[in-house]
This record gives C-alpha cells, sequence and structure tokens, in this order.
C-alpha cells in the first residue's frame, strides 16, 4: 500500500489533450478531469449479488442517478511510472482497476499513439466462482472545450466515437483549453456490451434492482448532442463469471485528432501515421499488442525504478509520479523527416517548444531517447532561420499550442514586432547550446552541431558579448521579474560557450575549440571573484548580502566541462542547508517559493548524502501535504506546500537528473 497522498492521480495520459486525472483521494470521491480541472467524467460500476457498486466518478450533482449507487470502498492507490493501480474491497469481492499509458522511450511509435488502456480484474472473497458485471464509461467531455458544444456518435468496428471532425480543426490556441475536433474512441475486443447513452440512462440500467441491460444505443449512429444537456457517455458492459484465481479485461481509450499541430502555417501530423497508418490501423494494433504492451510495459518499469531507488524509496514515488506528465505535455510529431517533440506550457502561457521549458526537462531524455532532446529544439532552429525572427539571440519559443507559427513571448500583435525587454537573450541561446551540446553527446554523433552550425555560432558569439555580466534580462524564472546582473543567469552562458567549445572539438577543430573553452575559463574565474559573498555566491553580482540556487552550474559537472572550480559546489551547497523551510529550499532570498526541478538539479552539485536526503525528502513531504490538488507543480510555497502556479508540466522530466549520475 502506497504511503503517499498523490495531489491527482493520473489516468489517462498521452498528450496535452487526452490527459485525464483524478484530483481526489479516492477514485470516486469526485468527477475525474481535465489537467486545466475542467471536468472529463470517468464512470465506473460493479455489479455482483444483485448489487451495484460505483468505483470512478461522479458528477457531483443530486439529480444524476450514479452518484445515487453507493460506492465500493477504495483501499489501495498506487502510482508507477506507466500504469497507476486502484484497490477496491466490499465483503463480496476485490476489484483491481489499472489505468495504463504506455510511454516508452524506446519506441517512439508506440509513444505517439494516442492510446491508453483501463483494465480490471475481479477476485471473489469466499474463494468461488461469483457472477459481475463491469461497466467502464467515458464522457464525452472528452471531445469538446466547452459543454455548450455539440458532438455526433456513432458506431466504430470495435466500440464506439463522438466528435466534431473536422469543425474548427486547429482553429485556436491557448492554455486552458481543450480539444474540440477530430474523433473521441472508445474500443475494446469483442464480447462486451456497448453503447452510448445519458448517465442517467446508464446508472439505471445497471442498478440491478431495474432489468434493462446497457445493450442497445441511447444515441442512434450520426446522433448530435449537446454536451450540457446530455452528459453522453460511451461505455462498455462486461458480463463475466469470476473465479477464485480472478478474471477481468480492458478497454480502450484513444483521441484522432486528424492533424495534431500547425507548422509555419501548415498542419502536421502525430508521428505515427509518419509511415500511413490511419487511426484505424492504431486502433487494432492497441487490441492486438495489447499482452506485449503490459510485458514491456513491467520491464521498463522495474529497470527504471531499480535505478530509481539507489536514492531511496521517496525518490522513486518522486518520478514515478513525474514519468507520464513530463511526456504527456508534449506532441510527438513529424515535419518533413524531422521528429518534432512539442511542448506545451501548461498552467502558463500556453507557448509552444518554449526553449527554457526543453531545458529543465532534458534529463529524462538523455537518458533513455535523446533524438526526443534534438525533436524539441527542430522546431526552434527552423523558426530562427525564417526572416520573421530578427535577433541574434535564440528564440523563446514557436508559438501558442498547438500553433506552431512563430514566437508569441514578447510579441506585439497590432505592430506584428518584439518587444525587446520581453525577450530572454542570454537564457535562450544558453539553453539551446548545453542542450544541443548534451543531446550530441548522449547519441555520440555530432552531425545535429554541424546541421544548426551556424545558429549556434551567432548565439556562443552573443553570450561571449553579454553573458558574462547580463544587462536586465529575464531569466526562465521570469515570474520574479527582470535582474541585471544576475549571476546564475551568468553561470549559464559561460557553460553554453564551453559547451559550444566541446562541440568545436568533437568535430575536429581544435584550434577554434581551445579559444571558446579558454574564454570559459578566463570568464568562470572572473565569476568566482565578483559572485563571491563570504560563505557562498550572489544571487546578482551587485548584490553582497543575496544569494540563490545556481543550478545552472550542474552541467559543468553533467557534461564533463570542469570549467569552474569545484569548491564553488560545495560551498553553495553547505550554504543552501542553512536555509531550508518545512517543504524544502527557496529558490532565493526574495520569497519562499522553489522550483522542483532546480532543487533536484542542486543535488548533483556535489556529493553531499545529506543534502541529497533533505531534498528528496521535503519534496516528497510537498507531494503528500499540499493543499493544491493538481497534477504535479514545480513552483510551490516551501512554507505551506501550496501551489503558486504551474502544473502539468514538461520540466518535471528535470526530476530524473539523478539517473543521470549513474
Amino acid at each position: 500500500m502506497s504511503s503517499l497522498r498523490y495531489p491527482a492521480v493520473p489516468l489517462i495520459t498521452n498528450d496535452p489533450y487526452l490527459s485525464v486525472w483524478s484530483c481526489t483521494d479516492h477514485l470516486y470521491d469526485d468527477v475525474t478531469r481535465h489537467w486545466t480541472r475542467s471536468r472529463q467524467s470517468l464512470i465506473g460500476i460493479v455489479s455482483s449479488g444483485g448489487r451495484s457498486y460505483r468505483f470512478m466518478g461522479s458528477l457531483s450533482q443530486d439529480n444524476f442517478y450514479a452518484d445515487r449507487i453507493p460506492v465500493i470502498p477504495q483501499t489501495d492507490v498506487k502510482v508507477y511510472p506507466m500504469h497507476t493501480v486502484y484497490t477496491f474491497e466490499n465483503e463480496v469481492i476485490r476489484l483491481e482497476v489499472t489505468f495504463m499509458s504506455p510511454l516508452l522511450l524506446s519506441d517512439l511509435y508506440l509513444l505517439s499513439r494516442p492510446v491508453s488502456y483501463i483494465s480490471y480484474r475481479v477476485i471473489p472473497l469466499n474463494g468461488k466462482d461469483t457472477d459481475v458485471s463491469v461497466y467502464i464509461g467515458v464522457s464525452a467531455e472528452l471531445a469538446v472545450n466547452t459543454p455548450d458544444q455539440s458532438v455526433k456518435i456513432f458506431k466504430t468496428e470495435n466500440g464506439m466515437m463522438c466528435g466534431r471532425g473536422e469543425e474548427g480543426i486547429l482553429a485556436i490556441s491557448g492554455d486552458d483549453r481543450r480539444i474540440d475536433w477530430g474523433y473521441l474512441h472508445v474500443f475494446s475486443r469483442p464480447g462486451k456490451k456497448c453503447g452510448a447513452a445519458h448517465i442517467n440512462t446508464i446508472a439505471l440500467r445497471l442498478d440491478r434492482r431495474h432489468p434493462e441491460e446497457l445493450g442497445d444505443n441511447e444515441y442512434d449512429d450520426g446522433t448530435e448532442v449537446k454536451i450540457s444537456d446530455t452528459f453522453a457517455h460511451i461505455g462498455f458492459q462486461d458480463d463475466f463469471t469470476a473465479k477464485a484465481s480472478g478474471k477481468g479485461g480492458f478497454i480502450c481509450v484513444g483521441y484522432d485528432d486528424i492533424h495534431s499541430l500547425t507548422y509555419l502555417g501548415r498542419p502536421i501530423d502525430a508521428y505515427y501515421r509518419k509511415n500511413g497508418d490511419t487511426f484505424e490501423d492504431i486502433c487494432k494494433k492497441a487490441l492486438d499488442e495489447y499482452e506485449d504492451i503490459c510485458s514491456r510495459v513491467a520491464q521498463a518499469e522495474e529497470e527504471l525504478l531499480h535505478s530509481a531507488r539507489r536514492f531511496g524509496e521517496k525518490y522513486a514515488d518522486i518520478i514515478s509520479l513525474a514519468y507520464r506528465q513530463t511526456i504527456a505535455a508534449h506532441k510527438l510529431a513529424f515535419c518533413g523527416d524531422e521528429i518534432f517533440f512539442i511542448s506545451k506550457e501548461c498552467f502558463s502561457n500556453g507557448c509552444a517548444a518554449t526553449l527554457d521549458v526543453t531545458y529543465p526537462s532534458i534529463p529524462l531524455y538523455l537518458i533513455y531517447a535523446p533524438e526526443l532532446v534534438e525533436g524539441m529544439l527542430n522546431p526552434i532552429f527552423g523558426f530562427a532561420d525564417t526572416p520573421r525572427w530578427p535577433f541574434d539571440f535564440a528564440p523563446h519559443d514557436v508559438g501558442q499550442y498547438p500553433r506552431l507559427n512563430g514566437q508569441v513571448y514578447g510579441l506585439n500583435r497590432e505592430k506584428d514586432e518584439f518587444s525587446d525587454e520581453s525577450q530572454m537573450p542570454v537564457e535562450e541561446s544558453g539553453n539551446a547550446i548545453i542542450c544541443t551540446y548534451a543531446a550530441c553527446r548522449a547519441k555520440g554523433d555530432y552531425s545535429y552541431f554541424e546541421k544548426h552550425r551556424e545558429c549556434l555560432l551567432k548565439w556562443a558569439q552573443y553570450l561571449i558579448k553579454y553573458g558574462t555580466d547580463p544587462e536586465n534580462q529575464l531569466c526562465t524564472d521570469d515570474f520574479a521579474g527582470h535582474l541585471a546582473h544576475n549571476c546564475n543567469l551568468s553561470a549559464k552562458a559561460i557553460v553554453g560557450i564551453a559547451a559550444f567549445g566541446k562541440m568545436l572539438e568533437a568535430v575536429g577543430e581544435e584550434e577554434r575549440a581551445k579559444s571558446y573553452l579558454e574564454t570559459a575559463r578566463e570568464y568562470a574565474k572572473s565569476w568566482k571573484q565578483r559572485a563571491r559573498s563570504g560563505d557562498h555566491y550572489r544571487l546578482a553580482f551587485d548584490k553582497p548580502d543575496s544569494w540563490s540556487i545556481k543550478y545552472n552550474l550542474v552541467w559543468d559537472k553533467i557534461l564533463g566541462l570542469d570549467i569552474f572550480d569545484g569548491d564553488i559546489f560545495e560551498d553553495e551547497v553547505s550554504f543552501y542547508k542553512t536555509k531550508f523551510n518545512r517543504f524544502g529550499l527557496p529558490l532565493d532570498m526574495r520569497s519562499d517559493y522553489t522550483k522542483s526541478d532546480w532543487l533536484m538539479w542542486s543535488t548533483c552539485l556535489c556529493e553531499d548524502k545529506d543534502y541529497e536526503k533533505a531534498i528528496i525528502d521535503t519534496m516528497w513531504d510537498m507531494l503528500d501535504n499540499t493543499p493544491s490538488r493538481v497534477p504535479f507543480t514545480d513552483w510551490y510555497y516551501t512554507s505551506t506546500a501550496m501551489q503558486v502556479g504551474f502544473q502539468n508540466r514538461t520540466v518535471q522530466g528535470g526530476l530524473f537528473i539523478k539517473l543521470l549520475s549513474l
């Protein structure tokens, strides 16, 4: 039994639109929700011994019959990297319900398939064969942005689908938004009853006090329904005899988005379509490959958790909760012959392919799929090469999800021009270079550097000119506002210059490489002198009594640059140990809030097991105690564990940085 009280539990997690969570302690306490907390209802009812019990979902309104069906008590919930297991039990049966999203980083085709599994298993507690019925329903709410919209419901070969088709496809971008084009599919292997009906109709049919069965559709093939009027659910009912050893089945939930993104004005598709597969093809494969996928997921999880447990069970809990979130806040697509792995800046501004969101997320992908780091960078390089980008530093983003038509951060739409003040010149240029070097180094192949050498050279020159003592610029922690003479930002610039030198060295340009590496070392020596403040290093060069977490320094160690003196890292960590609050170390002295990614990065600055344990323990305690019932926030108060902002963000890939050190 898990001892961690999860702030939110991942159920269906495939991409920024197909993302359903439970934000309560019990699966039946409230309606299930999209990561934005908009309702996206899943309903589960089990019947045995002439009685029905609700195990999943609620409609939270007295006029819905489903809420009058008593619950079967939940006894456990456990989150693993790619699946979540709930256990329910009464005096008659034990019910296990599993939600699996097979986000295997070793298989990009499978990763890109927008299909999740909901499986169930019933074990009679009397040791005798027992007749049972399990119903799982998925609301048409998953196919609309707002409940005032309508969908059409259709039969399919193996189930049913609903949606708005190509109406409004990729028409609108934004943050707090759900998909409202394409089709939601619910399907399974033969042998189960399938139908679509108003939730009250379903509940009445499943309640054993009523003679009706799910059987026929309440809605005819092609019926149009308004979500707010009908609360239509597509569901499967499975009637079977559970043996003493248990028996069950599964259904699939998938989403055909038709086109996934636009890039520079043209639509692009999910990666699984690269070789011509249709959505119908992947539905068939999802059913046929279920047992094999379960086995592969189990093996991959075992290997990942074995590595994670070297840093303790609490660290394993943390990365288990983060894994699906960080991957599913992306969309894997293809554009020409390139992979696009597009992040959505969730619960922030909805920006797509944000470079300073890519930067913290890369540790997970460097370990298992460095080509996905290139997939994050590809749209950045592509946009930077267009006349639309006028600057000699790297862009912040390439649009607002799902429309990747050019940077929107700092864009004055009326004048169609960018504000210099709202850019992140040193931040994004350093990010682009560091991420490129990290990906090339992980792959052992520097062709990607060669391909984008011109951009990277321009950005490295920018860092040399402006990075040693940044002007009043924004950094990735832009919520804290502009800051001149930012020591941590300067450290990023120096690491970026050294990383560029290392890439030159790797392709045989040793003399040019030497120049960049020597410049980085000179800057690092100057940095140490100017940033020193007694027993630690400053937030800003001109603020003697200030301090901050120097998370950017971690790449000097991980990438083997050896630019900064080792005592800097030890002194910083020793100082951090004096600044803890109940739920962790603040980001700097200006506020008691912090960032989970930067906290975990700081544990890799030096070998200090006490500090490492303190960071992991307080982060676990934050998850266990936070009053903010949202997908794993990365920005929270260290005094209260309350969310400041941000949720469901890709940056939690940064929590895997411990595994890079193995």
